[in-house]
């Protein structure tokens, strides 16, 4: 990702209605799992923005391959290194959260298979990515992405690495027509990625919108969306299928 991206990430994680969005999925998922004393990876963690809300449920360690994003962490924590070649012991975390990581790798089942080594049996994963290739647009490749995914791609690619399902939904649904048809539109013109300040009436109204999609989320499935969500939990003896709430 472009180090200019990296700044905006930081100089708008505490009011941007996106971040906003991401932490209420992440208090939600944190009270769903009713974790407790948990050991915590944020994976291509960025800036940090998360590990305010991950780190109610427990201790929290960042890894990002990026030195920009440690230069403008929040916390100043984590470690820097590859998540296909991530720096842990066998079955060391509780939760592993991947937020929008998953599209910038050329790997990705490679980082899934890392991922469930380190993952404790009966511990979790929840991934975000980008959905549906056909919307690629310049905020992709202002961020460097290399792939957008469908529920089923994401899901089939998961079972692979050896987890489980257990919730698989798209969200940030409110909102994708008029999204879709601006980003469209930005195809022929325009230049970097789609976070920038925001009108704080729009900022207001799009923050609830996302606050309302994060409770109904994991109650229902959402047939369509600009981002994918995913559960997943590594079982206790080894085995994989699927369970989707």
């Amino acid at each position: 990702m472009r180090a200019d991206e990296f700044s905006k990430m930081r100089a708008l994680d505490e009011t941007h209605w996106w971040f906003q969005g991401r932490r209420r999925l992440l208090r939600n998922l944190v009270g769903k799992l009713k974790l407790r004393d948990a050991l915590i990876l944020d994976a291509g963690g960025g800036t940090g923005f998360a590990r305010d809300e991950l780190g109610k449920a427990g201790t929290v360690i960042g890894l990002d391959a990026s030195p920009e994003a440690f230069a403008l962490a929040s916390d100043g924590a984590g470690c820097m290194a590859l998540i296909e070649r991530a720096p842990f012991k066998d079955a060391a975390f509780d939760l592993i959260v991947a937020l929008d990581l998953l599209e910038h790798l050329e790997d990705d089942e490679r980082a899934l298979r890392e991922i469930y080594r380190i993952c404790k049996p009966g511990g979790y994963l929840f991934v975000t990515v980008p959905a549906y290739q056909w919307a690629w647009s310049r905020h992709d490749e202002a961020l460097s992405h290399r792939r957008r995914y469908s529920a089923a791609d994401l899901a089939e690619k998961v079972r692979r690495a050896g987890f489980t399902l257990r919730k698989l939904s798209y969200t940030v649904t409110t909102i994708f027509l008029p999204a879709v048809a601006y980003r469209l539109v930005r195809r022929r013109s325009g230049h970097g990625s789609d976070l920038f300040p925001v009108p704080e009436p729009a900022n207001f109204l799009l923050g609830a919108l996302m606050k309302l999609e994060s409770r109904l989320v994991w109650n229902v499935n959402f047939p369509f969306g600009l981002t994918v969500l995913l559960l997943a939990y590594r079982e206790q003896n080894g085995r994989h299928g699927e369970t989707n709430e």
